[in-house]
């Protein structure tokens, strides 16, 4: 949970915000401890980290948004259409992948690109937790072939891939969790919920669920192998299926309590309506602190893509969170 002080700048600059522009999305209401609308007309670096590589650009958009006068937007392979990068902010970084991290590191096409806000405060694994947010993918080519494509990811400490993570290929989105296998080095990845239309061949024909070898590098194949230990002791209740972001806003709601436990849980609602409740161990019980990042994150492209990022909240409660909130 983020500190007194950092919740006391936090409240009052938004506060101050709302009263100015009247609007109430920069406002942080019951239940949510951290709420940023970017209506402050920049990237708070208080709140984020972004991740900043010669591929990506960090801008505010004030055309496209979900409510209020401004959203977040990031952008790999950026044209002149994109508006004015955010000016650079030092800061203490905790980050890999990033040029501030990695001074002198030089883009390679056939690497990975990534366009990624990292949220400030981490949590202890195990902390019951609420977050909402709103997004779209404004990028017709973006999902075109079999090029995996991840925007937000629920990560523990430690090199393993996200726990939680919003993923396209094909251009469907659709929901994937993590789990620890007692094979040295493996991870069990688990398909939980999916976009009507998804392609399941990556996902060997009833398991949706393989082994893989761990850290989720994005150029590496990553083949299907059934195996006993996938899925060990999960109940899933999917609901509905997921909506698609491209050129549509979708909120999201995600309500979690994960520490590699038995009585772990995750629920998913996707603009208002359940998707999908997940029980049973997620992720490592060795991890110490999660954290929240946010943004593209895929297998070499050329293809442009811009995502738009609005009424983040994290807290204690649904209503809370809901970007539906802020609703005439």
């Amino acid at each position: 949970m983020p500190s007194a002080p950092l919740r006391q700048r936090l409240l009052p600059a938004v506060l101050i915000l709302a009263a100015t522009f009247a609007v109430p999305a920069a406002a942080a209401p019951p239940g949510a401890e951290i709420a940023d609308g970017f209506e402050s007309g920049r990237i708070d670096p208080q709140v984020w980290a972004p991740c900043p590589r010669a591929e990506n650009r960090f801008f505010i958009e004030e055309t496209v948004v979900r409510s209020g006068r401004y959203a977040a937007g990031m952008a790999l392979l950026p044209d002149e259409t994109m508006p004015p990068a955010i000016p650079k902010a030092e800061l203490a970084r905790r980050r890999s992948g990033c040029l501030d991290t990695a001074p002198g590191a030089v883009f390679n096409p056939e690497d990975d690109q990534r366009a990624e806000l990292w949220l400030q405060s981490v949590q202890p694994a195990g902390t019951d937790s609420w977050f909402g947010f709103s997004f779209r993918i404004d990028s017709p080519d973006a999902g075109a072939g079999g090029n995996r494509l991840v925007v937000g990811q629920w990560k523990q400490s430690g090199s393993q891939s996200p726990f939680l993570a919003q993923r396209f290929k094909g251009g469907a989105f659709h929901l994937t969790l993590e789990q620890a296998t007692a094979s040295p080095g493996r991870q069990c990845r688990v398909l939980v919920a999916w976009q009507d239309g998804y392609d399941f061949s990556d996902f060997p024909a009833g398991t949706r669920s393989f082994l893989h070898g761990g850290a989720d590098e994005l150029d590496v194949e990553l083949p299907p192998a059934p195996a006993a230990e996938c899925a060990r002791g999960l109940a899933i209740d999917r609901t509905a299926p997921l909506p698609s972001p491209f050129g549509a806003w979708v909120d999201m709601v995600v309500h979690l309590r994960v520490a590699g436990r038995a009585d772990d849980m995750i629920e998913v609602w996707a603009n208002g309506r359940p998707v999908v409740t997940m029980r049973g161990p997620v992720g490592s019980p060795a991890a110490r602190d999660q954290y929240f990042k946010f943004g593209p994150y895929r297998d070499p492209s050329p293809a442009p893509l811009v995502v738009r990022f609005d009424d983040f909240s994290r807290g204690g409660s649904f209503a809370g969170v809901d970007p539906r909130r802020f609703d005439p």
